[in-house]
């Protein structure tokens, strides 16, 4: 008896945190936080369910059954079933690289600060580099990168936006950028505002970074194994009280990056560092506007772009507007920086 309420107690918790991207933050942070836990929910849910099965506990299973059925909505932002496709014959297509650099440090590798980040960059080779945490192109700012990357990078990529401004984000493109200016939403600095021209046809392009949740090195350490209970205790009040102020701020600049594009016919594109989770009060800010989820439409399984101190969260997206089809998105392991770079693919269609 007491097992079956504590995994109906499970199966209820479960269900808040795949809804709880619907309740504004603003209101409570509890559904912000519980949507960060959905996949560990989800995971431990569907172990209690077949173990309720085997042991031939059929109606404690089938509510189980029945919470993932009444999930299955949220279950697919997280867990996608979609596949990658081919572009139709004649169709211009474009690949785009979105990438939180750190500021060109190497985790992996810190003596060779930046260059394996420009090495990777220049292999792949995608027709449009989307960096979050790159000041700018300045010779200040490269003096982590060999010089032999940072010419082959600017000869390649002769269209650059958020070159020498103050905030981390910048735009390389093998194709024409036109910067837009949509008044005061430009105010929200952490984005970068810009059409391509592809193939004759141009497509608008937002490069943002949203507010983070600002925890710092020892914060992070919050699933470590070591430490004791009391100080485990401190950590949580702190990181919470941290999330309770961060969500709010995140949902109102994801607004603004929204808001933008709300009377802009024209395909668009939005890459960048999120920093939140699909089914997320911001994912969904997104789908209400109208934006589809790249990575869902051509992937099937879920993935993470943020891996340090066992947070492995998948905080960077790529969503997109009009018409445009994804062909692929993947998720590439080179790990210099704290997050790991997407590499997309689209094709234009030729009725817009």
């Amino acid at each position: 008896m007491i097992a079956g309420i504590v995994s109906i107690i499970l199966y209820i918790v479960t269900a808040i945190s795949c809804y709880g991207g619907i309740i504004p933050p603003e209101v409570t942070p509890l559904g912000s936080v519980l949507v960060i836990g959905m996949p560990v929910l989800l995971t431990v849910s569907a172990i209690v369910t077949l173990a309720w099965f085997c042991f031939g506990h059929w109606m404690t299973g089938s509510l189980g059954v029945v919470m993932f059925l009444a999930c299955a909505g949220p279950i697919k932002m997280w867990f996608p079933l979609g596949s990658k496709e081919d572009p139709a014959p004649g169709n211009p297509t474009f690949t785009i690289m979105t990438w939180n650099i750190l500021h060109g440090e190497d985790l992996g590798e810190p003596s060779n600060k930046g260059s394996r980040t420009m090495e990777a960059i220049l292999e792949y080779d995608p027709d449009i580099v989307c960096m979050q945490e790159m000041t700018g192109f300045e010779k200040k700012d490269l003096r982590h990168f060999s010089q032999a990357s940072v010419d082959s990078i600017l000869a390649r990529y002769p269209y650059r936006l958020g070159i020498g401004t103050t905030y981390d984000i910048c735009i390389l493109s093998k194709y024409p950028l036109r910067h837009i200016y949509f008044g005061s939403v430009n105010s929200f600095i952490l984005a970068e505002y810009c059409t391509v021209k592809i193939g004759g046809r141009e497509i608008a392009l937002a490069n943002i970074h949203l507010p983070s949740f600002a925890l710092d090195e020892n914060e992070k350490t919050i699933f470590s194994p070591h430490g004791d209970k009391e100080q485990k205790e401190d950590l949580g009040k702190r990181i919470f009280h941290k999330l309770q102020h961060a969500f709010p701020i995140r949902a109102q600049a994801a607004e603004k990056v929204v808001h933008g594009f709300e009377r802009l016919a024209m395909p668009v594109v939005v890459v960048g560092d999120f920093n939140d989770v699909p089914a997320s009060w911001t994912y969904r800010m997104f789908l209400k506007a109208g934006f589809k989820d790249a990575y869902c439409a051509t992937n099937f399984f879920p993935t993470y772009t943020f891996y340090p101190h066992a947070f492995y969260f998948h905080l960077d997206q790529v969503m997109y507007r009009g018409n445009l089809r994804p062909l692929s998105v993947d998720r590439l392991n080179i790990r210099t920086s704290d997050h790991l770079p997407q590499l997309a693919t689209f094709e234009i269609l030729p009725n817009y």
